[in-house]
């Protein structure tokens, strides 16, 4: 069985997998392996809690009444008192509830970054008992996931024991497989929030200050876009609607699709102080961006993106031309690409006119709200013991991503 120890002087968490027969004092010495290297403690008189009660270290985990996923707290009693009394603080009781209600909220206020942890993994309700020093409440509340832990664990434990009773049944052995991706893909999720969870933050999109026709804009970097585009309110804020040849006119198709009226073949754009030939086509809907500069001019002027120098270097006039911050671009623009990927569009004709207009793609549209999420999703995340309502609310709040809700819900 798994157990969680929870060394509190170290502030460190393990998980052991043990036999129920298994003694403490091996539970501790398999403990001290994923101590730091060089640490000096001696773990062989560390003092083993489980629900603020001393176990004896000749004592086995099935007689001390440790089941699968209980938490043990480890006392390496170097801080005296003080550290016994850290680890009593978190000490919960059978029904989950806090041995020391007001020692343990106490302990979580002392701590911000364990209260925003909470926050996002869905206990909002017990941090607004633990900030406004509801006792009662925060007892409740305990209590309360205390039962939905046991609860899933008795589900689980009942789909596994119907899927194992018959090894060749087709349908029990896909459960099975399923259930085995899944642990993996949490456990992968884990993995990189813990090693690498700067890929979980948004990252701020490529924009530079250039002017066109004299207009100083913000435009945005876009290597996947076939051509520059901007939409007719900014083409009519730069002075170029005039020049705007409709017989290019057609319908971008990518996510959604936009109606392109026509293209500037030519219009000054200032990057520095030099003055560059540029081609924009103009679409008919409003946009987040006023303006994208796509790979044909990136390519038509040797035009590179060194994020080494966080700057886009434009070969042909030898002019690096810095990337701005996210202070510097705007909200408007940032949120425009919140929970969505772009792709590339595929252009149609217009009727009237042959000429084939550019590929040009366009902003993705809203993601769908949460009557519209995958039900193979739903199916497999409900199939884990979670309500269909409480998958719906984690898919929500996670923009459709099926292993951060799956993670949240877990959490």
């Amino acid at each position: 069985m798994r157990v969680s120890v929870h060394v509190a002087e170290l502030d460190l968490i393990v998980n052991v997998d043990v036999s129920p027969d298994c003694t403490v004092a091996d539970l501790k010495a398999a403990v001290a392996c994923e101590f730091p290297d060089g640490d000096p403690r001696d773990i062989t008189r560390a003092k083993v809690l489980k629900d603020a009660k001393q176990i004896p270290d000749a004592s086995s985990l099935r007689d001390a009444g440790v089941v699968q996923d209980d938490l043990l707290i480890v006392s390496l009693g170097a801080s005296g008192g003080e550290s016994i009394a850290s680890a009593d603080a978190r000490a919960l009781a059978a029904d989950g509830s806090a041995v020391d209600a007001q020692a343990m909220m106490e302990s979580f206020r002392g701590n911000a970054g364990t209260l925003e942890a909470l926050r996002r993994q869905g206990g909002s309700e017990l941090v607004d008992c633990i900030e406004a020093n509801d006792v009662e409440g925060f007892q409740r509340m305990m209590r309360e996931m205390r039962k939905r832990m046991l609860a899933a664990r008795e589900q689980e434990a009942e789909e596994m024991a119907l899927m194992t009773s018959d090894p060749f049944d087709v349908e029990a052995q896909r459960k099975i497989e399923e259930r085995i991706r899944q642990e993996q893909v949490l456990g992968n999720f884990a993995t990189a929030m813990e090693e690498t969870p700067e890929a979980f933050a948004q990252v701020v999109m490529l924009y530079v200050d250039l002017e066109v026709n004299g207009v100083a804009l913000k435009a945005f970097v876009d290597s996947g876009a076939q051509m520059s585009i901007m939409s007719v309110t900014c083409a009519r804020q730069c002075g170029l609607e005039r020049l705007i040849d409709k017989r290019f006119s057609g319908i971008a198709k990518g996510v959604g699709t936009q109606n392109i009226i026509g293209r500037v073949h030519q219009a000054p754009m200032k990057v520095g102080e030099h003055f560059l030939p540029c081609a924009i086509t103009v679409l008919e809907k409003e946009q987040d961006m006023d303006f994208i500069f796509g790979l044909d001019m990136l390519r038509r002027h040797a035009c590179s993106i060194d994020l080494r120098k966080n700057a886009l270097v434009i070969g042909s006039v030898d002019v690096e031309l810095p990337f701005l911050s996210e202070s510097e671009i705007g909200k408007t623009a940032q949120e425009a690409f919140q929970g969505k990927a772009p792709e590339a569009a595929i252009p149609t004709p217009s009727a009237a006119v042959p000429t084939p207009s550019p590929a040009v793609p366009t902003p993705s549209t809203t993601p769908s709200s949460s009557s519209a999420h995958d039900e193979e999703k739903i199916a497999r995340l409900t199939a884990l013991g979670f309500s269909r309502q409480q998958v719906i609310d984690a898919l929500n709040a996670t923009s459709g991503n099926e292993e951060f809700a799956g993670a949240l819900l877990f959490g």
